[in-house]
């Protein structure tokens, strides 16, 4: 990592944020850097929410499926670049966003975008807002695309959706955090995953011709072992990072660290998550630059 990100990444550890000037410099200038700055956001994301990451959610029995409660994100500050947006006009909203007193800023994500570029925004806003609770709502998958789980190590709260038909996304969402050693804050070393999974046999969804469905639910929200009904561990394509492996023969999956009793807020006192997160797996893609300066974020 370059020593400016080591010094934004100190900077922002101190709890001083970047300024106009840099904001828009990074977002114009930013080309080549990209993985360095995600990985800065990364670490400065790690410092203040440890591996924790909240849930919203409008279905409150989905929210206790997942073991957890959903957070309240109607306070929070908005930043829409679901829409053209200039360099310039971005800089400033990032600016004011990180002087506001809100808490957390929910970011609307345009649909067809280059991912990077996206993950480029959400990394100078992690930095120049360090503390503040960064939620992605509804349909950031389709925007951010293979890039979604590298996200999750700069973002600090999704919304998870009620709507079944998209269930295998969500099923995905549920394994990457898994895999990434992300703990949904609130669930108590709860498995979120297989608790989803029951949550929608309940409702009637037919799971028995989804391989991915059924071997992502090794354990259970009670502790019950890595049999899952479907033949035991080896149902599964991998074990999870986060509980070390599936280890049926010590203990089973349920054995990772107990996270935090409440989900993330700063009036708690933030996230103090079991274990430390694995540094992200970064998946190759197009750098697209950040486009802010030729036609607006939202264009490709």
């Amino acid at each position: 990592m370059s020593n400016a990100f080591s010094e934004l990444i100190e900077r922002a550890t101190a709890g001083e944020g970047l300024n106009r000037e840099e904001i828009h410099t990074l977002l114009v200038d930013g080309e080549g850097q990209d993985f360095a700055l995600i990985e800065a956001a990364s670490v400065v994301r790690r410092n203040e929410f440890r591996n924790m990451i909240a849930i919203h959610t409008k279905d409150e029995a989905l929210a206790d499926a997942l073991g957890t409660r959903s957070i309240a994100v109607e306070s929070y500050e908005v930043l829409d670049i679901s829409r053209d947006i200039d360099s310039e006009e971005l800089a400033a909203a990032i600016e004011r966003i990180a002087e506001s007193s809100a808490i957390g800023v929910t970011v609307l994500l345009p649909e067809n975008a280059v991912p990077m570029m996206l993950m480029r925004v959400l990394s100078i806003l992690r930095l120049a807002a360090p503390a503040k609770v960064i939620h992605l709502p509804e349909g950031y998958e389709q925007s951010l695309r293979s890039l979604t789980s590298l996200a999750m190590h700069v973002v600090s709260a999704i919304t998870i959706t009620d709507d079944i038909e998209q269930w295998p996304m969500v099923n995905e969402v549920l394994k990457a955090l898994r895999h990434g050693g992300i703990v949904i804050s609130g669930t108590g070393g709860r498995d979120a995953l297989a608790g989803y999974l029951r949550y929608l046999s309940d409702l009637g969804v037919d799971l028995m011709g989804h391989r991915d469905a059924r071997g992502s639910a090794c354990g259970s929200v009670d502790g019950g072992g890595c049999g899952c009904g479907s033949g035991g561990c080896g149902s599964h394509d991998e074990p999870a990072p986060s509980t070390g492996g599936c280890g049926c023969g010590s203990g089973g999956c349920g054995s990772s660290a107990e996270a935090p009793a409440e989900p993330h807020g700063h009036s708690h006192g933030g996230c103090c998550g079991g274990h430390d997160e694995p540094e992200p797996v970064v998946e190759e893609a197009p750098v697209g630059g950040c486009g802010c300066g030729a036609g607006g974020c939202g264009s490709k």
